[in-house]
């Protein structure tokens, strides 16, 4: 199998084919967490589906060289209320509460979807078939104490038949936002507001006319903030898992008194099972005992020598099918086996590993041998809800062995 390298700057590939391929026919998916129903945005789904695909199939040598290197996406649904769109603008407010103030936010936009017009026919006579869209930011007024224009776009309600998603690029506002409010909590909320004149008659007219309205709409309609951001440091799954366990008070006394208990003895019996059964079939037990057993003249059986051998990972066994969308498994691998004197060029031995090995060969008594360790991994992407029940896609280091060596 062919090394991977950093899957992060495949991240920007996989936005560019996830927006070809949205969309708002597919199926959204819903997932229960406590009761209630967390709804995942196609765009999202579109993104994991894709990037998955390109971990499996692309030349990540060529990807190292993109500009953008952003490793999370979090997806924010608008909390406006379902009201008539007002006369002159439609407003869209989004709780930013769930993007960390640790990362560095490398992009972000916003994504309305604008349905077809009810009465085409009758917008065209009156106002025409081109109009200005013209975005603001509500939550930073300008010097006039009104909104600040970020950006506008010409729409010809003609060129298409089916509802599409306006995406604009609102990365410039929002990274200034973030760094404004880094420490404070006045960065919970970022208002828009997006107004439309007709190009004709160069009048405004109520978003709903040209399908930007709210009413009516589904879930899986709303308007999505995507923010794109760069961990700086390499992320430590079980410090994150830790910190989501905790926010969703997995860790809640109550939960013992439910039967909670009987269900986690049953996964770790479950997986003391597996462990056991891997570790015979393996070859895991053959060694055990520090290279005395088979090195030696007087040796039982030959050991396996240090290889890759199967891992497969269930989240759901694991109990975090609850936040982890996708996948709901995948095959981790691990490393297993001795590292006997001599060793092999294929393990990468480094020179301490092969001083020691020749020492433990000479006086297994007084040296131990050198370890049968991963010595290239590969990330994964995991599509999960956060605690403030957004959706998250981030990739993780690490992830995978590709292949083993002494150490």
């Amino acid at each position: 199998m062919s090394g991977r390298k950093s899957g992060a700057p495949l991240l920007w590939l996989a936005v560019c084919f996830g927006s070809a391929l949205e969309a708002v026919a597919l199926g959204s998916r819903a997932v229960w967490r406590n009761g209630s129903a967390v709804l995942v945005p196609d765009y999202m789904l579109n993104l994991y589906r894709t990037q998955s695909q390109l971990e499996r199939t692309s030349n990540y040598g060529s990807a190292t060289r993109a500009r953008r290197r952003a490793n999370t996406v979090t997806s924010f649904v608008d909390q406006s209320k379902d009201e008539p769109s007002a006369e002159s603008h439609q407003q869209y407010i989004f709780n930013l509460s769930g993007l960390s103030r640790t990362e560095e936010l490398v992009e972000a936009e916003l994504r309305v979807l604008r349905k077809l017009p009810s009465d085409l026919e009758k917008l065209r006579s009156s106002a025409g078939n081109l109009y200005h869209l013209r975005l603001y930011s509500c939550s930073s007024w300008g010097s006039s104490g009104k909104p600040r224009l970020l950006t506008s776009r010409i729409i010809n309600i003609l060129d298409t038949t089916l509802s599409t998603w306006d995406v604009f690029n609102i990365g410039t506002t929002l990274k200034a936002h973030h760094r404004l409010h880094r420490t404070t909590q006045d960065s919970r909320y970022v208002c828009f507001r997006i107004t439309v004149a007709s190009d004709l008659t160069h009048e405004l007219i109520s978003p709903s006319l040209v399908g930007l309205g709210l009413e009516g709409q589904q879930k899986n309609e709303r308007a999505l903030l995507v923010a794109f951001s760069r961990t700086r440091r390499k992320e430590n799954l079980f410090r994150e898992i830790r910190e989501k366990m905790k926010a969703m008070h997995m860790f809640d006394r109550r939960a013992e008194s439910r039967g909670t208990p009987r269900r986690r003895q049953k996964r770790r019996t479950t997986l003391a099972g597996r462990a056991g059964g891997a570790g015979t079939a393996g070859g895991g037990g053959a060694i055990v005992g520090g290279g005395t057993g088979g090195g030696g003249k007087g040796g039982g059986r030959r050991r396996t020598r240090c290889s890759r051998k199967p891992l497969h990972v269930n989240f759901k066994e694991l109990g975090w099918d609850d936040w982890i969308i996708a996948p709901l498994d995948y095959d981790a691998y691990h490393c297993e086996g001795a590292c006997d004197f001599p060793l092999r060029s294929h393990l990468e031995p480094t020179n301490h590993a092969i001083i020691q090995t020749l020492m433990n060969s000479m006086d297994p008594e007084s040296t131990p041998p050198s370890c049968c360790v991963p010595s290239k991994l590969s990330p994964i992407s995991i599509l999960y809800i956060d605690a403030g029940n957004n959706v998250v896609y981030k990739q993780y280091e690490d992830m995978v062995v590709e292949s083993c060596g002494c150490r």
